[in-house]
């Protein structure tokens, strides 16, 4: 066969996908305008148009509306899972607002979002890892993180109970996050091995180490 031709034909699918893309993308975008978004939908609330699709074309729909921001999550990402992976954690994330001024608590209590991953799609805000019990802690551990950052992927690993598991985000401007719940990650890791393996391990000892490292300069 001709290497040439494969490799057009290639080429070729990639770019009907990424058109298939944008003008699904745009089309979503388009209908959601005349609904209002709330601080905790799921992706079917966030556009609701996406409910008059088939279960199959939802599924896809999700994906394309967050596979640039799954990218960023390096055992969430193409180099790790199938589309059809990925299309299965996308069909759980949530498209999340927040004013200035509000504080997002990540837990396993009932007042707070929960545990998992955010990546932050735009704005601004202070996070933390672990509990902050004073000003002065919060002031050692706050950082600030921005449009196209990941924040909890290694401590959404983390069994129940630990303290760094434990999280919170000051928000400082206007910020729209993707929230990738933590059941949806362990299922993606659950069913696909070498991601933990090769990527995810790492990122839950990186968590470990840090905690551990926390607590020595605690004592």
């Amino acid at each position: 066969s001709d290497p040439t031709k494969a490799n057009y034909a290639c080429e070729q699918e990639m770019y009907d996908t990424d058109i298939f893309a944008k003008r699904l993308k745009n089309f979503i975008h388009s209908q959601k305008l005349t609904h209002k978004l709330s601080a905790t939908n799921d992706m079917s609330e966030s556009f609701p148009v996406i409910n008059s699709l088939s279960p199959e074309m939802q599924r896809v729909s999700c994906f394309m509306l967050v596979r640039e921001h799954l990218e960023l999550v390096p055992y969430l990402s193409s180099r790790f899972l199938s589309m059809h992976e990925r299309s299965r954690v996308a069909k759980e994330c949530m498209v999340l607002d927040f004013p200035p001024g509000e504080t997002i608590r990540m837990s396993e209590d009932d007042s707070s979002i929960g545990r998992g991953i955010f990546v932050m799609i735009r704005g601004t805000a202070f996070a933390t890892h672990g509990v902050v019990k004073s000003f002065s802690q919060r002031r050692r551990k706050a950082f600030v993180i921005t449009a196209g950052q990941v924040f909890g992927a290694g401590e959404v690993l983390l069994s129940e109970g630990n303290v760094q598991s434990e999280g919170r985000i000051e928000v400082i401007s206007f910020t729209r996050v993707l929230f990738i719940p933590r059941r949806a990650v362990l299922a993606a890791l659950e069913r696909n091995q070498k991601a933990w393996k090769d990527c995810a391990r790492w990122k839950y000892l990186l968590a470990i180490t840090i905690h551990l490292n926390s607590n020595d300069k605690a004592t």
